[in-house]
């Protein structure tokens, strides 16, 4: 069977160009979905802002002890006004005072107060206006954020595609390109039959396109090609696990303790100035502090009453629990000091149960972290060395950590990262550290050398990394 549009050349020429132009605008419309645009200030302090005044009820997208967040100043707006007032200043006012707004009889924010439960929730007097509106901003758009799955952006603080996976897009790009290649191939082919035929030549016997031996050829190795890059790149990613976040049996965010009060990495992790590994705090670093603060802001008490469990001690006495204590006095000193998160007519039964029995289960035994950054056995590395000798940050392996608010490893760890790495970070010959290699100090006097690299004195010999 021969198209209509493959008679003539012209048309056929026309056509073919018409599809590619078809295409190419096809893929630039998508890429310029993917590239959606924000207020990236603005969605950082709003993210901030929801970290650590909402989190502990409320998600962006899901129901919590709370409504979903995005897409509520929508809600109330649509709404209507009430006693003069519009719907997003009703909002303003729930945030602030909502006993308020219950009290002056507002629908919205009754049916909402019932449907939740006659829970009460906290009150915010402090934020403005350009607050709420930062907060609810941040839930409208929470998965668009240059930071919003952690990713640091290079060069800058322009927001990145998150609308449409750019693997997608390639994969697309690439069906596309083999399909305009496809029917070229075959426009040509036609147009060489036709040709023939209007010269008068004899024409050969038409051969369907799965049977031509140049096209399976090209599908063959192309198939091979795929498998060999596949295979190589699995086999390199075995063992690695960038981005592996697993759920800690306490939920201890790095974003309040490193990032809004600012505790130093080390005095939990004191190990990574002193050993090759970066311990692992115990139970009696967090009572340093948790001895006194004995409510958290976004998880209230849920994760401290673990910590207290793990280490039998009884927060409304202030001592610790006796060795013949029984099961039914610890259940009750935690449940009197779990209670004080709740109001007395708003008591979540389900909830406490079950954070009572998460408590429970840690009683008087070691807190069992997953470990998050692991090396092959093979693989030497000194956090000491890094720390002391490299001046090395924390972040510059582990991420923007004060940020994160579950612990995730940042970076691949791979031998081609570390190598990387070495051959770009400059040494710092003014730590006494570096004071025996003389040579270096003077190529860098004589300008023979304008900086010293880690690879300079060996960082990227073998032996240096594996055993």
């Amino acid at each position: 069977m021969t198209f209509s549009w493959l008679q003539a050349p012209k048309h056929s020429v026309r056509s073919i160009s018409s599809l590619i132009l078809l295409l190419i605008l096809s893929t630039f419309h998508l890429s310029l979905q993917a590239q959606e645009s924000i207020d990236q200030a603005k969605w950082d302090a709003g993210k901030a802002l929801f970290k650590s005044q909402c989190q502990s009820c409320h998600l962006p997208d899901k129901k919590m002890t709370g409504p979903a967040l995005q897409n509520a100043t929508l809600r109330w707006e649509a709404d209507g006004e009430h006693q003069g007032k519009s719907g997003k200043e009703w909002l303003y006012e729930w945030v602030r005072n909502n006993s308020s707004v219950l009290e002056s009889g507002h629908p919205y924010a009754n049916n909402l107060y019932q449907e939740y439960g006659k829970s009460v929730m906290s009150l915010f007097p402090q934020l403005s206006n350009e607050d709420i509106d930062g907060i609810f901003y941040y839930a409208n758009n929470y998965d668009k954020g240059a930071k919003a799955v952690g990713v640091t952006v290079p060069g800058g603080d322009a927001p990145v595609s998150s609308t449409f996976p750019m693997k997608t897009f390639l994969w697309i790009l690439i069906l596309g390109l083999g399909l305009v290649a496809f029917i070229l191939y075959r426009v040509f082919n036609s147009l060489k039959r036709l040709a023939a035929a209007s010269e008068g030549k004899a024409l050969p016997p038409a051969v369907p396109f799965w049977k031509n031996k140049k096209l399976i050829t090209l599908v063959v190795l192309a198939a091979v090609v795929f498998l060999a890059y596949t295979t190589a790149g699995s086999a390199m990613a075995l063992g690695r696990q960038q981005s592996y976040a697993p759920t800690q049996p306490i939920q201890y965010n790095h974003q309040v303790h490193a990032g809004k009060y600012q505790i130093d990495c080390q005095y939990c992790h004191s190990g990574a100035s002193e050993s090759k590994h970066s311990n692992i705090p115990s139970i009696n670093v967090c009572m340093n502090c948790h001895k006194n603060v004995q409510a958290g802001q976004i998880n209230g008490r849920k994760e401290i009453a673990k910590i207290y469990s793990a280490i039998a001690y009884n927060p409304n006495s202030g001592t610790y629990f006796a060795e013949d204590a029984s099961d039914e006095d610890i259940k009750a000193e935690l449940t009197a000091y779990l209670m004080q998160d709740y109001e007395s007519s708003a008591v979540n039964q389900e909830e406490l149960d079950a954070t009572l029995a998460a408590a429970f289960e840690m009683y008087d035994k070691p807190v069992e972290w997953v470990r998050i950054h692991n090396l092959p056995d093979h693989v030497y590395f000194n956090h000491a060395q890094h720390v002391n000798a490299g001046k090395v940050e924390c972040q510059t392996c582990h991420g923007n950590i004060q940020e994160m608010d579950v612990v995730a490893q940042h970076s691949p760890l791979s031998m081609g990262w570390c190598i990387n790495c070495h051959r770009q970070t400059e040494v710092d010959l003014g730590n006494n550290y570096y004071q025996v290699y003389e040579k270096f100090h003077e190529d860098l006097k004589s300008g023979k050398m304008d900086k010293v690299t880690v690879e300079d004195i060996g960082g990227t010999e073998c032996q240096k990394c594996h055993y």
